[in-house]
């Protein structure tokens, strides 16, 4: 399980790393001292817990949570604050729990225990899926599916694509989205299919379609004008 630590504290995230690194669910620990530094390293990191103190400089635990849930939906988050009223405004990213300062050390190694479980229950479920297999030259590339930005018919070809690379598949834009998650992936016009926790935001382009930009990617996709008002319900957007 990677795990993530945020606190402007530099004894708090001494005694938390050391802490930490010892608890044997956790293979990978991050640290970070404030919400942008949290948001850096998880844009590069595919972290499953993070611990968020909330009252920091520069960008709170409670705003970086609120970025980190849109780009990486499976993470969990644990507030580690010294002030409970702040549970309230936390609602919305879901927090899986809370622990108040001064830390209790058993309490949190019981909540990571907690969540190592839950993560591996969520690993073996058969009837949900978690990666999309392609071929890559002679080898198959299990892609993560909070990986993939969006799929792109393009000519003859259907294109995957995640931030860095593009991967071909042999597969048609009907048969991926028969096989996707309809939770997670929509079918934005002809020729795309995008991952709606990657949607940063969408702009008009022309008098016929709109455009779709993503998250820490300068790629873009496609969203056909006949297709907004679904697509912008769907991802619980405001038109800006």
């Amino acid at each position: 399980m990677y795990v993530l630590v945020c606190d402007d504290d530099n004894y708090v995230r001494k005694m938390l790393e050391k802490v930490i690194s010892d608890n044997a669910d956790v293979s990978k620990l991050f640290m970070a001292s404030d919400g942008l530094e949290a948001i850096k390293i998880a844009g590069s990191n595919r972290i499953d817990v993070a611990l968020l103190d909330i009252d920091m400089p520069n960008l709170d635990g409670l705003e970086a949570a609120k970025v980190l849930k849109k780009t990486a939906p499976h993470m969990e988050f644990v507030f580690i604050t010294g002030y409970m009223e702040y549970a309230i405004d936390s609602f919305c990213v879901h927090p899986y729990d809370y622990i108040l300062k001064p830390i209790d050390i058993e309490r949190l190694n019981s909540v990571l225990h907690e969540l190592a479980i839950k993560k591996k229950e969520q690993e073996f479920d058969p009837d949900e899926i978690k990666k999309f297999s392609v071929r890559k030259g002679q080898e198959i590339a299990l892609i993560p599916l909070d990986e993939i930005l969006y799929f792109e018919r393009s000519n003859r070809e259907v294109l995957l694509h995640t931030r860095e690379e593009v991967f071909r598949v042999n597969k048609t834009l009907t048969e991926i989205e028969n096989e996707l998650s309809s939770n997670i992936f929509l079918r934005t016009h002809k020729s795309f299919i995008v991952n709606k926790n990657k949607v940063k935001r969408i702009n008009l382009v022309g008098n016929k379609s709109f455009q779709i930009q993503f998250f820490y990617s300068g790629k873009e996709a496609i969203l056909s004008r006949h297709k907004y008002d679904e697509v912008v319900k769907f991802l619980s957007v405001n038109n800006n």
